[in-house]
This record gives C-alpha cells, sequence and structure tokens, in this order.
C-alpha cells in the first residue's frame, strides 16, 4: 500500500501538480504555507489594489501628458498572471488618453533567457500579444550608461526604459537568497539593465532570504536614479495564484506586499526528520533555477529541521532542461561556478546526503551545476527504493511543497 500525496509541479503547463506515491509505513508531514490557506483573489480586488495606490498617485493622474509608456513584467521563471493585472493598467492608461501606440511591454528577463511569442500568449493572454510592441531586454546591447551607484556599481540600463516618460512595473515578490525578496526595483535590476550592473551587484553586496539586504538597498538606489514610477507587487498561494496584490510606489507598496507575504509564506515545520523533500515549484522550469532555490527553506530553517546525517531531496520538473543564465550558469559566464565549490554548500549541506529528483535533466546537466556526489534519479519509484534501502520502512520525513516557504521559528 501507498500514499499518495499530490504537490504543485511544471509552472505554466498543464495540469499544474505532480502525483507522487510514498510507502505507508513511512512517517511524512506535509509542511505547508500559510498561504495554502488563501483564496486567488478576484478579479475586483486586483483592480481595486490597481485603483488604490499606496505612496502614490493613481495611474491614470501619473500618465496625464505623457507619450511614451513603458511596462516591465517578470518573466517565465515567476508564475505571475500578468493577463489578469495588466487589463486593469490598461484601462488607466486609457483614462489619460494614452493609444496602443505609445506602449512598449518590455520584457525583464535580466541574464535569462528571451521569451518566445507562445511564453508571452500564456503570461500576457493573446488579445494584448496582438496588439501591443512587445520587447524583451537585452544583457549586452541598446544600453545606456547612467554612472554609478553609491555603492559603485556601474548603471547600465535599458534604452528603451530609459526612454519612457512613464515606468510601470508588475512582478511577483518571493523570498530571494540576494534580493531578500523579488519584486518592487528588483524588477528594473537586474531586469533590466546590464550585464556590468548584474555582475556587479550580484557578486560585492550581500544578502539574505526575507530581509532588507544590502544588495536589495542598491537595487532600489538606482531604481530611484533610474525612475520607477509605478510599482504592482504580487505575493503568491501555494499554487500560484494571486494571493495579494501591492500597487503604487515601488518602495512603500513593495514593503507592504513583503509585510503581508512573510505571512503567506510562513510555514510550521516538524523537527528531527530524516529525510526532507524540498521541491522548486514555482521556480521549476530550468535547472538553473533549482542550483539555489531548491535550498531556500533550508536557508530559513532551525537545525532541528533535519538530522546531520540526514538527506536532501531537491525536486524539480525542469521541463526546459538545463536552462540558462548567461551571468551564473553557462560554462564560460562571468559569475558560473557549480553550487558544490561554494560556501554555501559546506555551510547549510555539510555532511547530509543529496538526491535531485528531475524527468528532465541528465548525469551532464546535474554535474554543471550541482555536485557529483549529488545522485540524479529521473524515475520516482528508483529513488523512493534508494531512500527506504538507506533508512529502512519507517523514515520520519517532511515534504516543502514550494520553494517560496518560509520556515517559522515555531514548530509542530
Amino acid at each position: 500500500m501507498t500514499q499518495k500525496i499530490k504537490i504543485p509541479w511544471a509552472t505554466w503547463r498543464e495540469p499544474g501538480f505532480i502525483n507522487l506515491d510514498f510507502p505507508d509505513s513511512w512517517d511524512i508531514s506535509i509542511c505547508n504555507m500559510e498561504g495554502a490557506k488563501y483564496s486567488e483573489l478576484s478579479e475586483v480586488e486586483i483592480k481595486n489594489a490597481i485603483l488604490n495606490p499606496i505612496g502614490t498617485l493613481k495611474l491614470s493622474e501619473l500618465a496625464k501628458g505623457k507619450t511614451n509608456i513603458v511596462i516591465v513584467i517578470d518573466d517565465m521563471t515567476r508564475p505571475t498572471p500578468i493577463y489578469k493585472i495588466l487589463p486593469f493598467v490598461l484601462e488607466e492608461l486609457k483614462k489619460a488618453n494614452i493609444k496602443e501606440n505609445q506602449i512598449t511591454i518590455l520584457l525583464a528577463i535580466g541574464a535569462h533567457r528571451p521569451m518566445t511569442r507562445q511564453d508571452c500568449i500564456l503570461k500576457l493572454g493573446m488579445e494584448i500579444v496582438n496588439k501591443y510592441r512587445i520587447e524583451n531586454h537585452h544583457p549586452y546591447e541598446n544600453l545606456e550608461y547612467l554612472g554609478e551607484s553609491s555603492k559603485g556599481t556601474p548603471i547600465c540600463v535599458n534604452k528603451t526604459y530609459v526612454d519612457g516618460d512613464l515606468k510601470i512595473a508588475i512582478g511577483g515578490v518571493i523570498p530571494h537568497s540576494l534580493a531578500g525578496f523579488g519584486g518592487g526595483a528588483k524588477i528594473v535590476l537586474p531586469g533590466v539593465c546590464g550585464i556590468d550592473t548584474l555582475e556587479a551587484n550580484h557578486k560585492s553586496l550581500s544578502g539574505g532570504i526575507g530581509i532588507i539586504t544590502e544588495a536589495r538597498r542598491d537595487i532600489e538606489d538606482i531604481a530611484e536614479m533610474v525612475g520607477l514610477d509605478f510599482s504592482i507587487n504580487v505575493i503568491f498561494t501555494d499554487k500560484g495564484k494571486i494571493a495579494g496584490i501591492f500597487a503604487g510606489h515601488f518602495i512603500n507598496a513593495h514593503r507592504k506586499a513583503i509585510e503581508f507575504g512573510k505571512q503567506a509564506y510562513s510555514t510550521e515545520i516538524t523537527q528531527n526528520n530524516q529525510i526532507c523533500f524540498f521541491n522548486t515549484f514555482p521556480e521549476d522550469s530550468e535547472l538553473n533555477q533549482a542550483q539555489y532555490k531548491a535550498f531556500n527553506f533550508l536557508m530559513t530553517a532551525p537545525k532541528t529541521l533535519l538530522d546531520p546525517d540526514g538527506a536532501i531531496v531537491a525536486m524539480t520538473c525542469s521541463y526546459e532542461g538545463r536552462g540558462y543564465h548567461s551571468l551564473v550558469a553557462e560554462t564560460g559566464a562571468r559569475l558560473y561556478k557549480n553550487i558544490g565549490d561554494t560556501k554555501f554548500w559546506d555551510f547549510f549541506i555539510q555532511k547530509r546526503k543529496v538526491y535531485l529528483f528531475s524527468p528532465n535533466v541528465n548525469e551532464i546537466d546535474k554535474n554543471h551545476l550541482f555536485p557529483k556526489s549529488v545522485i540524479l534519479f529521473n524515475k520516482w519509484p528508483d529513488l523512493i527504493q534508494e531512500l527506504q534501502n538507506k533508512f529502512g520502512e519507517t523514515p520520519r520525513v517532511a515534504i516543502i511543497p514550494t520553494s517560496i516557504q518560509i520556515a517559522e521559528k515555531r514548530e509542530k
């Protein structure tokens, strides 16, 4: 007999979940985040958030007299359903007599791969794709140099963005190991900045999950200099749906989003587990994203979550395979490094055994981003048999269903 457990899987792909079989004898705790209890926001609630901004004028008022509108959105590595939000933004612009040909939708890919037409249809909806100018950011071309930040970061920004006289951003707010949280000004840096700016911000400033980091402050200083007039920030449910939305000033609205996000993403844990499964949904489209995102929760959890000699199972659909990141993940990229060669691995993983479950990557892909000691399984039954051989018939197990969860200090 087996226990059947359903977890979210393969963001932007149907059916959006995977059913997994575990032995009945295993003592399993599913550590769901608080946001698993939240309902998805309605259209009325989304519209009201945009019409009642935090710390700034309404979008229709900001747009008066403007002629060149740039709307920046996050890419396919984030689950933000732009198609549910953007129509209300466009309604507000229409009130200010902004025409369709005055609007550019800029895809804030940072150093990720460009988005395709099919990506844009999924993210934006067919109607918008067929009506509006949509451009991918390029981290090496179409850049304008604007000096340095107070931290000495060179500021090279997408010229299409710089030339906009009204700059609007829509993006998700999820825990991030460098910037504390995504969203807000992060859609500017790294979203629409050049590779020199990305490199400086990534390598020279301290980070940390769930806090206002040094890197975040540099990001916000640069956004202040470059300009970001209206920021829409989304908090997610455990299924990647909209749990909360906060619009307005790129710092004030973002801080409100973080406040809500810390509640939504908070997770009670069990302790003294022998095996922990860390699922990377909704950041599970490619293996590159899993390199650190699989361990986000471990970075915030008490040491009692997992025994020192326990096992970590990182889980990613990775339907795009290895994936792409021109700064940190490609052979020859400026900051490419196998995670096994970092201080992070020694500090957080220590002597624990690490397994990787993904149906869509091979051993070469795995070894490019993870140490060879990590054991790859493409088939779920083979992984379960391996774990049962190592830990016996009745291991104590915790499942963390998403990469956006933050551990509470209290325990179950």
